[in-house]
């Protein structure tokens, strides 16, 4: 078994005959490894003895140069890279990004360059490249892996950013095991700084997460501890940090389990009503992440087929279901995947593409007016679907999952974005940034 300095120190004092007056107030009797910043367990915010050195180990299992335990999810770290440059920066964006990257772009007062992905959510080097050549940013942020899985060329942005001057952050929250296998897409190492949420495909409890940084980050380590605490509890969960160092530090075994992706994909492929949905090639796609349609059905509807058959994928949207697979999967989920396929009547005469949207990003985007903070804290007001078309909205609106701005805050509302948000909620869709189901806008202006 490899070093795990966090769990054994904690796991030494709670084994031990000690009387616990300190905090939590169960003193154990809920969960042993439930402790506090004591003697021997060291300080998240301070860290010097076991958390550092099992940060360290994580570095080094996950290609960084430093590591940074957050409680917090991503967006903790998130945050902080966001924090860390200072206020009132240029940030070129992938506007696929996560809700909360825009909420860190308010707090920080940045301003924003808006960079789309393509129809498969890839963001390539060439369009940062001419982005940055026309319009100088100081920092880009991309979201890579999507959340379907698509994977941008890391590498090639990186050197396209930092040709111009440019650091480059990754939200690569859902890439946390691309490190176990060589079989996967490629760590994003050549960024500045990224983050990876080990919960999301790792064994680590909910709210686990890790933000790196890599050689060329330009801060010390001490300058990106301090901006993180901001963002973080100051009586953090130990239970949540073992999960992390253990769930880095003991992954489990990928290559066995890209092995039994691989097959069962092949199984998939000789049901005559499924299609599977994303690139085959590992440094575009994250082959553990599957993507289905079944011809003629959207993907709520084939989400509820599943729901009915035990059956929960991470996210249902119009175009497909989109499911989560790790080594921890029992074998007997896949039989039980397939036998629901195979139960769903094949549709004659329907073109399997005829379900997928071709709706891009861009072509809903409003026009910018005002700066991400002035519009989510100015004086707001909630205004119907039907009375929307023109304002400016003062938030972020979406469906989740996946959590990506279709209304993004300081930018006109256009008729495409809102017949796109209603089309999704008739189908079923969650809708985020809504305040009793109206839409935020900034008060008095048009």
């Amino acid at each position: 078994m490899k070093e795990r300095p966090l769990q054994d120190a904690v796991r030494d004092y709670a084994g031990g005959s000690t009387a616990r007056f300190h905090m939590p107030g169960h003193k154990g009797f809920l969960l042993p490894t439930d402790v506090t910043e004591i003697t021997g367990t060291d300080n998240l915010h301070a860290p010097h003895d076991a958390i550092l050195r099992s940060e360290m180990l994580c570095a080094e299992a996950l290609g960084a140069k430093d590591a940074f335990f957050s409680v917090n999810g991503s967006t903790a770290g998130i945050l902080a890279t966001l924090f860390v440059i200072g206020c009132g920066k240029r940030i070129l964006l992938g506007r696929n990004c996560h809700k909360s990257v825009i909420n860190g772009i308010a707090f920080a007062g940045h301003e924003t360059v808006s960079i789309f992905p393509d129809e498969n959510g890839i963001i390539t080097a060439e369009a940062v490249d001419k982005a940055l050549s026309s319009d100088p940013c100081d920092a880009v942020f991309i979201t890579s892996p999507t959340y379907r899985g698509a994977v941008s060329p890391i590498d090639e942005i990186a050197r396209a950013a930092h040709s111009h001057g440019a650091l480059l952050f990754v939200d690569c929250a859902h890439g946390a095991h691309f490190a176990f296998s060589d079989r996967l897409p490629p760590v994003p190492s050549s960024a500045d700084a990224w983050v990876i949420s080990c919960h999301k495909t790792l064994e680590a409890y909910t709210q686990s997460a890790l933000l790196l940084t890599g050689e060329s980050f330009p801060f010390s380590r001490g300058r990106m501890q301090s901006v993180i605490n901001m963002f973080q509890s100051t009586s953090p969960s130990y239970p949540l940090m073992i999960g992390i160092e253990s769930s880095v530090l003991e992954p489990g075994d990928w290559d066995r389990h890209i092995d039994r992706i691989t097959a069962f994909r092949q199984r998939l492929l000789k049901l005559e009503n499924t299609v599977i949905i994303g690139s085959e090639d590992i440094s575009l796609q994250d082959p553990t992440r599957l993507n289905l349609a079944v011809r003629g059905m959207t993907g709520r509807e084939l989400g509820s087929i599943l729901e009915k058959n035990g059956i929960y994928p991470e996210m249902s949207d119009a175009d497909c279901v989109t499911l989560i697979t790790t080594p921890s999967d029992p074998d007997e989920w896949y039989d039980r995947l397939i036998a629901t396929l195979e139960s769903i009547p094949v549709k004659a005469n329907v073109d399997e593409g005829s379900k997928l949207r071709k709706t891009m990003l861009g072509d809903l985007r409003g026009r910018r007016v005002m700066s991400v903070r002035d519009a989510v804290s100015g004086v707001r007001e909630l205004l119907a679907i039907s009375e929307a078309e023109g304002r400016i909205s003062a938030g972020s609106v979406g469906c989740y999952p996946p959590g990506v701005a279709v209304l993004f805050p300081g930018e006109t509302i256009t008729k495409g974005a809102l017949a796109f948000l209603k089309e999704e909620a008739d189908s079923g869709a969650e809708l985020f940034g809504l305040e009793n189901g109206l839409i935020p806008a900034v008060k008095g202006t048009i």
